[in-house]
């Protein structure tokens, strides 16, 4: 009877502490992704908030704030100059298309000779110039269907932009009580990990800020590329562009959605060996991120590139952005635990009258 009602007493222990963490998870879920972007925000930038709080006399709060500010002014400055000019520009597109002022160009002589859609293309530039009405209530269905999309999306960056605010106050917070955060994280993973524990916690803050100085890295290179190109090219607003594609590049959507729509006009505005240069130039730009970025995010880390590689692309196809920083750190840290064991269990393993094999 009394083993029974032990039993019982550990099953209902066992119930209640489950059903416990399980509502403390649904309580701090909308907060994960926040927070993890906070860690690698604080440990990305940790050297950084070290070097200005010995310029500015010791002063720890002062140089966190600091921080805080340039992160939100990096986020918060261009979206805001680009919002304003796109709104500037879609009102004025709108008041002339309601004054009948609104003027387009016939298409290039040489646009229907292009091959596959040269033609459809021709077609419609055409009948936009002769009678943009037409084309406007020919194709409005799919303009309020993007028009919905695009009202999403922006409604998404705000949301997206708004976590990252967040983010930054977190990793101001972090930083701040780095000494109590590092004996506590020191301590919990010797409890997991009593001989590796604290080797792993500084291979993970390694590989986050490895990853961290690839990305900035590649998006000053990729921004160089493009904005030498849209230069070069002539193209509209060429400052602002360049501005938008580091913005684009640090945030991991890429500069595509700024060469594009500049490759489409320079083929509609310059000569084919011309354009055809700056398309090479321009697509070169877009994809030289797939070559540096594995390079530069292995400097000074002990594994292969290669389970770099699968884990910046893993991480990203499974979780964004984030996974970016997250996908490398797990994999690593897999391989490593891997390594370990594969080590460990030969240094104990061996056959009689065979010599210990070396597998440093």
């Amino acid at each position: 009877m009394d083993s029974n009602l032990k039993v019982i007493n550990s099953v209902i222990r066992l119930f209640v502490l489950g059903f416990l963490f399980a509502w403390c998870f649904i309580l701090i879920r909308p907060f994960i992704i926040i927070t993890l972007w906070g860690v690698v925000i604080a440990i990305a930038v940790f050297p950084l908030f070290l070097w200005l709080k010995n310029r500015i006399g010791g002063r720890s709060k002062l140089a966190a704030i600091l921080l805080a500010l340039l992160g939100m002014a990096i986020i918060i400055g261009p979206v805001s100059l680009i919002a304003t000019v796109l709104l500037y520009n879609a009102h004025n597109l709108v008041d002339s298309i309601t004054a009948g002022q609104l003027t387009i160009p016939p298409p290039p002589k040489d646009l229907a000779s292009w091959p596959l859609i040269g033609k459809s293309v021709s077609d419609m530039w055409q009948l936009a110039s002769v009678n943009l009405e037409s084309l406007i209530h020919r194709f409005n269905p799919q303009i309020l269907e993007f028009s919905k999309n695009l009202l999403i999306q922006a409604t998404n960056a705000g949301l997206t932009l708004l976590k990252f605010i967040l983010s930054i106050i977190i990793a101001v917070a972090l930083i701040l009580n780095t000494d109590k955060l590092k004996r506590d994280s020191i301590l919990f993973v010797s409890r997991l990990s009593p001989t590796m524990g604290e080797g792993f916690l500084a291979l993970a803050t390694t590989t986050i800020r490895s990853v961290t100085r690839g990305i900035i890295g590649v998006a000053i290179i990729q921004t160089l590329m493009v904005g030498i190109g849209l230069i070069l090219g002539k193209i509209p607003a060429a400052g602002l562009l360049t501005l938008l594609s580091l913005f684009l590049s640090i945030i991991q959507i890429g500069p595509g959605v700024i060469v594009f729509p500049a490759i489409i006009f320079a083929w509609s505005s310059m000569n084919i060996f011309a354009a055809l240069l700056f398309t090479l130039w321009m697509i070169s730009a877009t994809l030289i991120d797939n070559i540096l970025k594995p390079i530069l995010m292995g400097q000074g880390l002990p594994v292969p590139i290669l389970v770099i590689l699968i884990g910046v692309i893993g991480g990203t196809l499974a979780h964004g952005i984030l996974g970016l920083f997250v996908g490398p750190v797990i994999l690593i840290l897999g391989y490593e635990l891997i390594r370990a064991w594969i080590n460990a269990n030969a240094e104990t393993t061996l056959i009689p009258g065979d010599e210990r094999p070396d597998i440093s």
